[in-house]
């Protein structure tokens, strides 16, 4: 991909950032000894990515919404920015980019495309500064692929305001957020989404759960006892938020699709020079066709991912599962293909790809599995050929 002096210097001065900063933390963020948030304040502030909060408040494509501006040559500039912003952030660390894409995107892009305007000056300016950790309460114990169906999570009207009552499961950023985004149904059965706080009499967050990948992303539950919120923390007023739901899953997938490319990016270039210094039977395992034939479907997958993701144009649901399924299959293949280039070394940590290849596996199950993808794109396919 030919990139612009302009894309060029974007992509640099991410990359200086997450190479340096974001790298020297990585490790401690896996542990959980440091936690994500104060990083992504300070990548916030020292990039600019809130000095413009009409252009920039969905600037994170992990949330999969397009920004847009009158101007041609600055849309397309700012499209590429929220891209590459997610790529660099997921070739060091995508546990990172979860929880950032979890705020800004599923969180703030929903306000922001959804809200009142009184809701988005209220609870859109600290999430975009990062200042505030926000969280998208959708899933439920009993209630993942079928998150809409078999929701149990209530919200009784009680005079000026709504009860909430219920349990939220695999929460990215739950045992730390500030603001939660919280799916329910109403007492027509119509399912809404209401604005909570931490310290909320009722609400409680779990501990961070034990995961095999993306640890540097806090997930844990949220649990509703009878939590009370005014009227006006009704998002958008009222309208049933069944269809935004479903755009808000569709706008996730595409930025998910993001991530894996960032994974399987970073994960090829670790095994092309692996593969040109690891040197065996006299002579680098890069000069051997089985290593050669790997290094190549290796980059014949990821060429095509990059289409995928770098593609400006406006994506349909079925675009955007199509683009999630394969470009999330793509992310565990080269991720778990340089484990072999790399051989023993690939199984260490300390050759990164052991890591990116955990995290990789995340991408196929958030967010809709690879069965939901499949569903879904079968069945949008037959109802156009209806």
């Amino acid at each position: 991909m030919q990139l612009t002096e302009s894309q060029r210097s974007i992509r640099d001065q991410f990359r200086r950032f997450m190479e340096h900063k974001l790298a020297a933390q990585t490790a401690a963020m896996e542990t959980g000894e440091l936690l994500p948030f104060p990083l992504m304040k300070e990548m916030t502030d020292e990039l600019g990515l809130a000095l413009e909060a009409e252009r920039l408040s969905n600037f994170s494509s992990l949330s999969g919404q397009r920004s847009h501006s009158r101007d041609p040559e600055t849309a397309v500039l700012l499209r590429y920015a929220q891209t590459q912003l997610a790529v660099e952030m997921c070739r060091v660390n995508p546990g990172f980019a979860l929880s950032y894409g979890a705020s800004l995107g599923l969180f703030g892009g929903n306000v922001r495309s959804r809200g009142t305007p009184e809701q988005v000056a209220r609870w859109v300016p600290p999430v975009l500064r990062c200042e505030k950790v926000a969280s998208w309460c959708l899933t439920e114990p009993g209630a993942g692929s079928d998150a809409l169906g078999a929701m149990k999570t209530t919200a009784h009207l009680d005079g000026d305001s709504y009860v909430l009552n219920g349990e939220k499961t695999f929460i990215t950023n739950g045992p730390y957020a500030d603001y939660f985004l919280v799916y329910a149904k109403d007492d027509a059965g119509a399912v809404q989404a209401f604005f909570a706080e931490r310290g909320m009499p009722g609400l409680a967050t779990s501990k961070p759960f034990a995961k095999m990948g993306m640890r540097s992303s806090p997930t844990g539950s949220v649990f509703l006892d009878n939590v009370r919120v005014p009227r006006e923390n009704l998002l958008g007023g009222g309208i049933d938020d069944r269809a935004h739901v479903r755009k808000s899953l569709a706008s996730e997938r595409i930025g998910l699709a993001v991530m894996s490319y960032g994974i399987a990016e970073r994960c090829f270039e670790i095994a092309v020079d692996y593969a040109k210094s690891r040197v065996q039977g006299g002579k680098p395992i890069a000069s051997y066709q089985l290593i050669q034939q790997r290094l190549a479907r290796m980059y014949v997958a990821l060429s095509n991912a990059r289409r995928i993701i770098y593609d400006d144009s406006e994506q349909s649901v079925l675009d955007a599962c199509a683009g999630k399924l394969y470009v999330a299959e793509v992310g565990t293949f080269v991720a778990m293909e340089a484990i072999h280039v790399l051989g023993g070394n690939g199984y260490m940590e300390e050759y990164v790809v052991e890591r990116l290849a955990r995290d990789a596996k995340l991408v196929e199950i958030g967010g809709g599995t690879t069965e939901i993808q499949i569903l879904t794109i079968a069945r949008h396919l037959l109802a156009e050929h209806a």
